[in-house]
């Protein structure tokens, strides 16, 4: 019980400490719904549907939240310029355990008047902050790996990891032919890009990312990017994905403003989602700045803070406990 105690009692300081480093930059917290009416749009995450009844009897259905992500944008569009959320999120379908939760604790964080470079150096300082209050160094250990934290980050591209661990370009896999054209791992076609993308990327990619030191990964492939600014005239946006220790810990994005690209990739998105037999949600209309965000799995950055490898030992309630 002294272990669990010990834990919990981390977990709550670094809790505190997030909390004070964005309010020392100007940071507003954020308090928005767990409960919507509509489901978020990510094609590949299965939302936990939720109904109810008010004092009269009349019968409402709704979704929790898999992310804060459309409401914090909504109080971007209404003027709110530094914004930050601890909030709690829901995604059915997930592994209980590992890495993984059904319920877990989702850190957001949004930037009127910036991009997806102010975003990187806000992981940057956050996660050295955190480390040097709670293990008092600049490096980390974790799964017996040590790690470097010294700024700033390495940085690959996606099309450079592509070719340097898969021997894939990019630039000549725009479409599904050229794609498959390129694959010769045959357990890996599929007549879906974005299935084509994640095998790849999963198998080949992320087993070789490495692990002495953090690696920010950037600029994804537009089918990749549904919400992410185009970069430029190129087949790829302004998004960005955390690894620390080989685990994934952020994804972010300087925020697509353009609403009529919106309103397109958000169509391609809901045809992916019906095609995968997934509710869909309409399109946003927000009238968004110039803006960047990211959203960063809290318990994963407490599992490296503190070495610990499952989640489920991270938690006091994990759901394997609760319903298994």
């Amino acid at each position: 019980m002294k272990e669990e105690i010990r834990i919990q009692t981390k977990r709550n300081e670094i809790n505190k400490l997030i909390r004070s480093f964005f309010e020392q930059r100007g940071f507003l917290e954020a308090q928005t719904p767990t409960l919507v009416k509509c489901a978020g749009q990510e094609p590949y995450l299965s939302p936990i549907k939720v109904n109810f009844k008010d004092e009269k009897e009349n019968k409402y259905e709704g979704f929790l939240i898999t992310s804060p992500e459309y409401s914090l944008k909504k109080m971007l569009s209404m003027g709110f310029g530094k914004i930050f959320e601890l909030a709690r999120v829901f995604r059915s379908e997930e592994y209980f355990g590992g890495c993984h939760n059904i319920e877990f604790t989702m850190l957001e964080w949004y930037r009127a008047n910036a991009d997806y470079t102010d975003i990187m150096k806000d992981t940057e300082d956050l996660v050295v902050y955190l480390n040097k209050k709670i293990n008092k160094s600049n490096t980390l250990v974790y799964n017996n790996q040590k790690i470097d934290l010294k700024t700033p980050w390495p940085k690959l591209s996606v099309k450079e990891a592509f070719k340097k661990y898969a021997n894939i370009d990019l630039d000549k896999a725009k479409d599904l032919k050229s794609f498959k054209s390129q694959i010769k791992n045959k357990s890996y076609l599929s007549n879906d890009w974005n299935d084509i993308f994640y095998s790849v990327f999963l198998n080949e990619i992320e087993p070789n990312l490495p692990k002495d030191r953090p690696i920010i990964v950037y600029d994804y492939p537009l089918p990749q990017a549904s919400l992410s600014k185009r970069k430029q005239k190129t087949f790829y946006a302004e998004r960005f994905e955390v690894y620390i220790g080989g685990m994934e810990l952020a994804n972010a994005f300087s925020e697509l403003t353009d609403a009529k690209e919106q309103l397109n990739r958000l169509k391609e998105e809901q045809l992916l989602r019906k095609k995968l037999k997934k509710e869909f949600v309409l399109s946003l209309k927000l009238g968004l700045p110039e803006s960047g965000g990211i959203a960063l799995g809290v318990e994963r950055l407490q599992m490296l803070l503190l070495d610990i490898k499952d989640m489920n030992d991270l938690l006091l309630f994990p759901v394997k406990k609760i319903f298994k």
